[in-house]
């Protein structure tokens, strides 16, 4: 049962998540209430995943955004604030962000999921704590006084789902948790050990807290706005450039992976591999060259 639940659930961050989305600036109420966007096709024809969507206070979630803002009532989809256009690398881990917006509009158009109110009802519970964005903001360096509001925020977290009857009746198998941050959810992560772990890769953690069995992976979000202005009628026609790429060339597991495009790619006329570090001047820098290069990666 759960492993069908996980499957479908892989389906539906499909459709909760759109590629316009995951590449652009993008106010999501505009996206998913908006009737020019056409209705993409199911992916199956079985009845959609029903999510219920716990209603947390602000500080879990969107009250990260706007510290000023106190309030501690659930966001609605009426007062859902947008995205902030400085937020910088932080963007690349917004999954949690996108989810929840596309959960209080209902699963956006054409959706294999659906929220339902009813958690009677539910298949899967989506719980939206913003712990990737908790984890930059409380403490980023790990040992700073403020990771202590991050660790705090996952104690009360499991406190409110302990109590939880739908957490109790499947000891949390059936809740998903999005964490796309490596160091999210930190303090407690093995206490997820049987959720479903939205992540976007397996690099820091023990197969018995987050593995393929039961996890999903996800895509980062592009920190890089599109570029609209091609020529329609032959995109490709004026650039130059085959690839692009400005970022770091050693990463995990000693960089074996860029290593090899490195070598296979550095030199060729038609392509920029430079060795760097994703700050916001070269953010800004990878931007200008999207009219010129067939291919843009970041990192």
């Amino acid at each position: 049962m759960i492993g069908k639940i996980v499957i479908s659930f892989i389906l539906a961050l499909l459709i909760f998540i759109p590629c316009s989305i995951l590449i652009g600036t993008l106010d999501i109420r505009s996206y998913y209430q908006s009737p020019a966007v056409i209705a993409s096709p199911p992916c199956t024809d079985e009845t959609p995943l029903r999510v219920y969507m716990y209603d947390l206070p602000r500080r879990f979630n969107v009250g990260m955004l706007d510290i000023r803002n106190t309030t501690e009532a659930p966001v609605t989809v009426v007062d859902y604030p947008l995205w902030p256009d400085n937020s910088g690398l932080r963007k690349q881990h917004s999954v949690e962000y996108w989810m929840m917006g596309s959960l209080l509009n209902g699963g956006g158009n054409g959706s294999v999921a659906t929220r339902v109110f009813d958690p009677e009802l539910a298949d899967v519970y989506f719980v939206p704590f913003f712990s990737s964005l908790s984890f930059n903001i409380h403490g980023h360096h790990m040992t700073d006084p403020e990771t202590e509001i991050d660790r705090q925020l996952q104690i009360d977290l499991m406190g409110l789902l302990r109590q939880s009857m739908y957490w109790q009746r499947s000891e949390g198998r059936d809740h998903v948790f999005p964490m796309t941050h490596p160091n999210a959810f930190r303090f407690l992560r093995d206490q997820l050990n049987e959720s479903i772990q939205v992540v976007v890769d397996f690099g820091r953690y023990p197969k018995g807290v987050s593995n393929l069995n039961k996890d999903v992976v996800s895509p980062y979000v592009h920190v890089v706005d599109s570029y609209i202005d091609d020529e329609p009628q032959d995109p490709f026609e004026n650039r130059t450039m085959l690839l692009f790429f400005r970022g770091r060339t050693h990463r995990k597991d000693k960089g074996i992976v860029r290593a090899k495009f490195t070598k296979i790619l550095a030199g060729l006329d038609d392509v920029h591999y430079e060795r760097s570090y994703a700050t916001g001047e070269n953010i800004k820098l990878q931007e200008t060259h999207l009219p010129l290069a067939a291919f843009l990666t970041q990192s």
